[in-house]
C-alpha cells in the first residue's frame, strides 16, 4: 500500500452515485464537513460522472456543492470537464453526427432505445417508461424528435441506451454494438441498465489525467474512488484508486484501497480523512 497521507495540492476524483451520495441521493453531513475542508486546503475535488452535464449540476446545486472554488465536474464519463466556481468548460469531446446516426440505427434495429443529448436536454426518437423513470432521477426536459437525423443539435458528448425493466437486453445490445462499432466509439455499463456510448479513448481516467496536466499535480497525488465499470478507468490512472465497499467486487480486485463503509456511511470522507486530511 501506498503512503497512507499525502502531502501536498492534491486532485480527488469521486463517482457520484452509489459513491458520493446515499442511495436516495443525499448527501452525508460526514461527507459534506470532509469535503468542505479538503477545498479550504486549496485541494481540487472532481465530481467525476456518467451523467450529462446538466444532470450533474442539477444535482450538485440540489446537494449545494455547485459553485464553489476548486470544485470540477467531468460529466459524460469524462467528455466534458467544467469548472463550477468559474463555470467555464475547459475540455469537450464529441461523438460525431454520422457515428451518432449510426448508433441510433444499430439501436432501432434492435429494439433498444438510445438518446443523446444538448447542453440543457435529453434528446429521444421515443417516449417510453425507461425513459420517463431516467427524466425523472436527472431532472432533465426532453426534446421529442420523429428521427434524430431531424434534430438540429451539436455533436454530443455522449449517447446512452437504457432499459431499466431488461437489464440484460442492455448486456446483449452492448455485444451487437461492439461487434458493429467497435473501435470507432468506446461504451461501457455504468450499471446494468445503462450503457454509455462515448468517443474512442474518452473515460473518467483520460479526464483524471487532463486534469492533472492542467493544474500541475502529480498523478502521485492524485486519488479517485467509485463503485462501478466505468469507475474503472480512473481507479487505475489515479496514484491511488479506492473502491466503496458497495462496489463491483470485479473494481474491487483493482483497487489499491477498499473503504470499510459504503456509500451510505460516508465512505468518501473514509478516505479524504485517511489519506488527505
Amino acid at each position: 500500500m501506498k503512503d497512507p497521507h499525502l502531502s501536498g495540492r492534491i486532485l480527488f476524483f469521486s463517482d457520484i452515485d452509489d459513491t458520493l451520495v446515499n442511495t436516495d441521493k443525499s448527501l452525508s453531513d460526514e461527507n459534506r464537513t470532509a469535503i468542505r475542508e479538503f477545498l479550504e486546503r486549496d485541494h481540487i475535488f472532481v465530481i467525476s460522472t456518467g451523467r450529462a452535464l446538466s444532470g450533474a449540476r442539477n444535482l450538485l446545486t440540489h446537494l449545494g456543492l455547485y459553485g464553489k472554488k476548486n470544485l470540477w465536474i467531468s460529466s459524460s464519463n469524462g467528455a466534458i470537464v467544467y469548472d463550477t466556481f468559474l463555470e467555464k468548460e475547459l475540455l469537450r469531446h464529441s461523438v460525431p453526427r454520422d457515428l451518432m446516426l449510426e448508433a441510433f440505427d444499430l439501436a432501432r434495429e434492435f429494439g433498444i432505445h438510445i438518446q443523446t443529448y444538448t447542453d440543457t436536454s435529453v434528446v429521444s426518437e421515443t417516449d417510453n417508461e425507461s425513459l420517463r423513470i431516467y427524466l425523472d432521477n436527472q431532472k432533465l426536459p426532453l426534446i421529442l424528435v420523429p428521427h434524430i437525423k431531424d434534430a438540429q443539435i451539436a455533436p454530443p458528448p455522449k449517447l446512452l441506451c437504457l432499459d431499466y425493466q431488461d437489464p440484460e437486453k442492455v448486456t446483449r445490445f452492448r455485444s451487437y454494438f461492439e461487434r458493429q462499432m467497435g473501435g470507432r466509439l468506446d461504451c461501457f455499463q455504468s450499471n446494468p441498465w445503462l450503457l454509455e456510448i462515448v468517443p474512442p479513448g474518452v473515460n473518467k481516467g483520460s479526464s483524471l489525467r487532463f486534469i492533472a496536466e492542467k493544474t500541475g499535480i502529480p498523478i502521485d497525488h492524485t486519488i479517485s474512488a467509485g463503485d462501478a465499470e466505468n469507475d474503472l478507468s480512473m481507479i487505475l490512472a489515479a496514484g491511488i484508486g479506492c473502491a466503496m465497499r458497495n462496489a463491483d467486487e470485479s473494481l474491487k480486485q483493482q483497487a489499491d484501497y477498499v473503504t470499510e463503509h459504503d456509500n451510505n456511511h460516508a465512505g468518501i470522507a473514509e478516505i479524504l480523512y485517511r489519506f488527505c486530511l
